[in-house]
C-alpha cells in the first residue's frame, strides 16, 4: 500500500473537499492528457490538478451552488496580510490581464473548487500562505 507523507495526506484531503462541475472535470482532464509530458508544464502541478479532479465532488453545471469557484470564475480573495485581490481562474493561454490566473498556476489550482468563506493554507515553495475566498463575483 502506498504510504503518503503528512503533507501529501493533507493535499489529498483538501482535494477531496473541493467541488467541481462535470464540464470543468472533463475539460481539465483532457487538458492534462494533452499537456502530459510537455516541458513547459510542471508534472507536479498536473498531478495535483489530477488529484483535485479525481477526489473532488462532481456536480452537473446547473446543480452546483453559485458560491463555488469554477473555471472562469471571478473571485474576491483575501490573503494572510489582509490584502484583497480579484482573480479569475482561466485555462492556460487565456490569461489576458493581471487578474487572470491559469489553472496551472498555484493560486488558480488552490482556488478551484473552494466555496465562499473557505480558508486554505498552501505551500508556495518558499513559505506557507493562506487565502480566504471572500466572494464568487461572477462566472
Amino acid at each position: 500500500m502506498l504510504k503518503l507523507s503528512i503533507f501529501e495526506e493533507l493535499k489529498v484531503k483538501k482535494a477531496h473537499k473541493k467541488s467541481i462541475t462535470y464540464a470543468d472535470y472533463f475539460s481539465l482532464m483532457n487538458l492534462i492528457k494533452n499537456d502530459l509530458g510537455k516541458e513547459e508544464v510542471s508534472p507536479k502541478r498536473l498531478h495535483h490538478l489530477f488529484l483535485t479532479l479525481t477526489f473532488g465532488i462532481k456536480y452537473e453545471s446547473n446543480d452546483i451552488p453559485e458560491n463555488f469557484v469554477r473555471m472562469n470564475s471571478n473571485v474576491l480573495i483575501t490573503n494572510s496580510e489582509h490584502l484583497k485581490q480579484r482573480v479569475r481562474i482561466v485555462y492556460p493561454g487565456e490569461v489576458k490581464s493581471n487578474n487572470d490566473y491559469s489553472i496551472y498556476s498555484l493560486l488558480g489550482l488552490v482556488c478551484l473548487g473552494l466555496m465562499e468563506g473557505e480558508d486554505v493554507t498552501y505551500w508556495d515553495g518558499k513559505k506557507l500562505k493562506q487565502i480566504r475566498i471572500e466572494k464568487v463575483i461572477s462566472r
